[in-house]
């Protein structure tokens, strides 16, 4: 089977996963990506080995050719030009495709995203084609968006996460919180320090590890200056060098105020770390149990989020992190999109057999 997936850009964790995609040989994968980079993104390069091409250095017409003989497209993007062009030109063709897409709503006010998507996928909402949530989190959104009358699948993000299960974790005398992240406003930041700061006065064993880079660093800064002294800020960290921070906390905390998936969460799982995270982030939601892994916290409540934190300084940290996650594996969702592109293109060919047959 001949599938074209098309993204945006080729991020390390969706290259892992084309990469074992490949690597296990169930299907035939090409991905077009739209552009070669992120500019807000500071990652370096991964090696790419699949199939792929590059829109925005002139793969245009070979992403098109792709899009009309592929047994199956997959579009993970729509907000781009051509993007539309290729849904436009799968739709016109006729042929199995398929959206796959992080929880929608949250970006913009809600009538705006509606009114946005409605007209970006026009394509989308006028076809019974399937759904690939990014998530529980994200069919959930879809669903009620689209209704029931299309078929829903849960295909989050994996990335490996062996490299984060090596981590040995040594007992510390100090208490350290992680933040791992872009420093804005989304990913809830700026609630860590006023969080941090009053649990600091009243816990003298705890120190907050800040990892990343952003617009929020300096006002961070200055919020946490009354307890400099148990703060570090790391700055940005590339893709193969996180799990040695993983290794030198113990709790991690993500308060995002939004995330489609957030895939830090199931990377601290693994690496042993529970997690205090958000009722707003796709992988909290599919992992994170109180008592078990860590803390479900609401989103933008900085009242929860420190009582999460005073919890986890001061009582026992639950053991179950890495448990949580053994299934979530590279090879599994490599699995899952091979499972879920069969079943997508054999439910088109059954429902074109099904139809009335036109004899001369």
């Amino acid at each position: 089977m001949n599938i074209l997936v098309l993204t945006d850009c080729p991020s390390p964790y969706q290259v892992e996963l084309f990469n074992e995609i490949e690597a296990q040989g169930k299907c035939s994968l090409e991905v077009a990506y739209l552009r070669g980079h992120d500019p807000q993104r500071q990652w370096k390069s991964s090696e790419i080995r699949h199939a792929s091409m590059e829109l925005s250095n002139g793969g245009m017409s070979r992403a098109c050719e792709s899009a009309r003989r592929a047994d199956l497209v997959v579009f993970n993007y729509y907000l781009h030009a051509n993007a539309e062009t290729l849904i436009d030109e799968r739709a016109r063709h006729g042929g199995p495709w398929c959206f796959w897409g992080e929880r929608p709503g949250f970006h913009q006010p809600q009538w705006v995203g509606r009114v946005v998507r409605k007209w970006k996928l026009a394509k989308l909402h006028a076809s019974p084609v399937p759904i690939w949530g990014i998530g529980e989190f994200a069919v959930d959104g879809y669903r009620k968006e689209f209704g029931a009358q299309r078929d829903y699948f849960n295909l989050p993000y994996f990335s490996d996460l062996k490299r984060f299960e090596a981590i040995e974790r040594e007992e510390k005398r100090e208490r350290v919180f992680l933040f791992s992240g872009s420093l804005i406003a989304r990913k809830g930041v700026d609630l860590v320090a006023p969080a941090f700061v009053r649990l600091a006065r009243e816990v003298p064993n705890v120190r907050l590890r800040i990892v990343g880079d952003g617009e929020l660093r300096q006002s961070m800064m200055q919020k946490l200056a009354p307890v400099s002294e148990r703060v570090e800020f790391v700055g940005f960290r590339d893709w193969p060098e996180l799990p040695r921070e993983y290794a030198a906390a113990d709790v991690l905390c993500v308060p995002s105020r939004y995330d489609g998936w957030g895939l830090v969460v199931p990377e601290g799982l693994a690496a042993g770390l529970p997690v205090i995270a958000t009722d707003r982030m796709g992988a909290a939601l599919e992992f994170v149990r109180r008592g078990r892994n860590g803390w479900l916290v609401s989103a933008g409540d900085e009242v929860a989020l420190f009582g999460a934190m005073r919890e986890a300084a001061m009582d026992e940290l639950p053991r179950g992190a890495r448990e949580s996650v053994s299934e979530h594996t590279l090879e599994n969702g490599a699995e899952r999109f091979a499972q879920y592109a069969n079943k997508v293109v054999s439910r088109k060919g059954a429902k074109e057999d099904a139809k009335p047959q036109i004899k001369s």
